[in-house]
């Protein structure tokens, strides 16, 4: 195996490609998306208050919602025409609707009706905005009825776990960049095996491990299965700290479960490679499998809530396991019991070249089955 390791040296040494794909994307990337996260929650999005009462009330209610961390009164337009082209032309995120006679409603104990229109399409933005809106008018509400000697009504104390303040960071930065290191550990596994078929050089890969497929396949996968391992666990764990997020359950566990990973999306790479025998093929049929896995893990969807085959893909895919092990020791402190299930899920796909180990054989014993594109 030495001999394949060191032939596989040179040959990435000579290969821009590679220095590309497994040195500086793994590190460009994940730098790219913690920068993006680094506000961590969205903040001052811009809104349209359409005051019709034009009373202290309504003023009130303005400068509250202008004081509120995530969003700010950017217009005051004159109608709800104006209101709605300014949501059109994505100036403003929501318009907040204070109707005519709302001082005097409230003032005779009446429920005036603001109502508030924004844009669901961004979603995201449109929560936030949804729920600083109801924390400012709740907060003016509360003011008015201990001013007036009313009783606040029975009220839900709400809870929060593991996420309280709906921090980006911690709900997608870090399963975005599982999800992107990911991709390229399993296009590195189809392209540095796929490449010594498409370029007629696997008899020299082969010769140099004493014909055995075995220590051909480890000797070339496994300086990279060690790279994409370490350079994995200090990707995560530096943008866990640039984050400022913090560990709740087992670190090992978490990290581990990135080794286990690695080499899930590596035999995922080599089994494709194998069973198409063809460096296009499994590369076009990896982008197929592994580009929507984000879509299928639970992270934005929840796995419960599906139904049929996208249930059934969500469990089969290694990415859906591995981002429910990482928020469960990153975010939530999940005992071993509840992790363990998903770490083993990963295992399988370590084997997955031994489904195929036959036609690999064959692949890399017949020399007209090489320069295949």
């Amino acid at each position: 195996m030495r001999s394949v390791l060191g032939r596989e040296w040179r040959r990435f040494c000579a290969t821009p490609r590679l220095w590309l794909l497994v040195v500086l994307v793994p590190v460009l990337l994940p730098a790219v998306l913690v920068t993006v996260f680094l506000e961590r929650t969205p903040s001052d999005l811009p809104v349209a208050v359409l005051d019709y009462d034009q009373s202290h009330l309504s003023r009130q209610i303005s400068r509250t919602l202008d004081a509120t961390p995530g969003i700010r009164v950017q217009r005051y337009p004159a109608d709800l025409q104006a209101a709605g082209s300014a949501v059109r032309r994505g100036e403003v995120f929501a318009v907040v609707a204070l109707p005519p006679d709302l001082h005097r409603d409230v003032l005779r104990g009446q429920a005036p009706r603001i109502q508030l229109f924004y844009n669901r399409q961004m979603l995201t933005a449109g929560n936030v905005v949804m729920r600083e809106v109801r924390t400012a008018i709740a907060t003016v509400g509360a003011g008015i009825g201990v001013d007036q000697g009313v009783f606040p009504p029975v009220r839900t104390e709400n809870h929060p776990l593991f996420n309280p303040g709906l921090d980006f960071a911690r709900f997608l930065a870090l399963p975005l960049i599982a999800t992107l290191l990911h991709i390229l550990v399993v296009v590195v596994a189809i392209d540095v095996t796929g490449r010594e078929l498409r370029e007629g050089t696997a008899g020299g890969w082969l010769g140099a491990a004493d014909q055995r497929l075995g220590p051909a396949l480890l000797g070339k996968l496994l300086p990279y299965f060690a790279w994409f391992s370490l350079a994995g666990v200090g990707v995560l764990a530096l943008s866990v700290d640039l984050l400022g997020l913090e560990v709740r359950g087992s670190a090992l566990l978490w990290l581990g479960g990135w080794v286990a990973f690695t080499a899930a999306c590596m035999g995922l790479g080599v089994f494709l490679t194998g069973l198409f025998g063809n460096l296009r093929m499994a590369t076009s049929v990896a982008s197929v499998v592994i580009s929507p896995a984000f879509a299928y893990s639970g992270m934005t969807f929840p796995t419960m809530a599906m139904e049929g085959f996208a249930r059934f893909w969500s469990t089969v895919l290694p990415l859906g396991h591995y981002l429910n092990l990482q928020t469960g020791q990153l975010a939530m402190g999940a005992p071993l019991a509840s992790s363990l299930p998903h770490l083993l899920w990963l295992l399988p796909f370590v084997g997955l070249p031994l489904l195929v180990a036959g036609r690999w054989r064959r692949l890399l014993a017949e020399p007209a089955r090489w320069g295949a594109r």
